[in-house]
């Protein structure tokens, strides 16, 4: 493998080998779950119960439609990965990939799952979780949100979505150590994730538009901005700052376990970090549904 030289003129730490097969064991898990649940999601809809694109009338749903939007992210994603790769050598940037993919991918199917199985949640005496995470009128509705668009799913979570947020991710937390060299990582990890916040203030009101429907969303939230529930810009915030906080002990993590142990040991704390994610959401939305009695759309010029 040639030296790969950095922006300052020096040279990339070279990956060992214990390094190049956790990388690989990453790459090929990520492309053969994508693969799974692909198939599951186009060929077997009934096992996660799958909205149907014809009766909602989404557009650009066709397969060969999804597949050539899907090259989209797949082009930008493998550029901040080479970049990634660049600066970071090959452990890491497969480290951050994976991590995001993973992540991001979890953590909206858990949301889109528990939505469309609240009845089944309800029978099993999970009542009062549901009603506290969709709110009081999810009674009435089936659901939080789901994804419409996509040819290659992980979970109930199109590819273009965990590789969107892995170059969000990676993007925002390079320009804000751009901006704040000298700051600390909680301080960089905060930059970062009001940038990406900021980015999806008018990405989400655009592909929610009747004229894409990316996603759909359901009636819960009790505080709604721009017609997108608050949850939502907050939740990009946490993860993005959570993220970027954990990935920054990786170094620390492999001096100290070693590759491989570090991968899974960052895994497991990632998995944690989506435990403590919902809860506080679920606290959140039972604190906004005793201060208002109805939904709040915080909004300017009809948006």
């Amino acid at each position: 493998m040639p030296n790969i030289v950095l922006a300052d003129g020096s040279l990339a730490a070279q990956a060992n080998p214990e390094e190049i097969r956790v990388s690989w064991i990453i790459g090929i898990s990520l492309v053969i779950s994508t693969l799974i649940f692909t198939v599951i999601h186009h060929a077997f809809p009934g096992v996660f119960n799958v909205p149907s694109n014809a009766e909602l009338g989404v557009p650009f749903s066709g397969y060969g439609e999804m597949f050539a939007l899907d090259l989209i992210p797949v082009f930008l994603a493998w550029l901040c990965f080479h970049h990634a790769w660049k600066r970071l050598g090959i452990y890491r940037a497969m480290i951050f990939l994976g991590g995001s993919f993973v992540f991001t991918g979890v953590e909206e199917s858990m949301w889109i799952l528990l939505g469309r199985y609240q009845a089944e949640i309800q029978a099993l005496g999970g009542a009062q979780v549901a009603d506290a995470a969709l709110g009081e009128g999810a009674k009435e509705v089936t659901g939080t949100y789901f994804f419409t668009r996509g040819f290659f799913w992980f979970l109930e979570t199109p590819l273009l979505a965990c590789l969107g947020w892995f170059f969000v991710a990676y993007s925002c937390v390079y320009v804000a150590d751009i901006i704040i060299p000298r700051a600390g990582i909680v301080a960089k990890a905060g930059l970062g994730g009001l940038l990406a916040m900021n980015l999806d203030l008018w990405l989400d009101p655009v592909q929610t538009h009747e004229t894409f429907k990316s996603w759909i969303w359901f009636e819960g939230d009790r505080i709604n901005l721009f017609s997108i529930p608050l949850s939502n810009f907050i939740g990009w915030f946490l993860l993005i700052f959570v993220f970027a906080i954990v990935f920054e002990k990786l170094p620390a993590m492999v001096s100290r376990w070693g590759p491989s142990k570090a991968a899974v040991i960052f895994y497991a704390l990632l998995m944690g970090l989506e435990i403590c994610i919902l809860i506080f959401f679920i606290i959140y939305g039972t604190i906004t549904m005793q201060i208002l009695d109805s939904t709040v759309n915080l909004t300017v010029w009809g948006i």
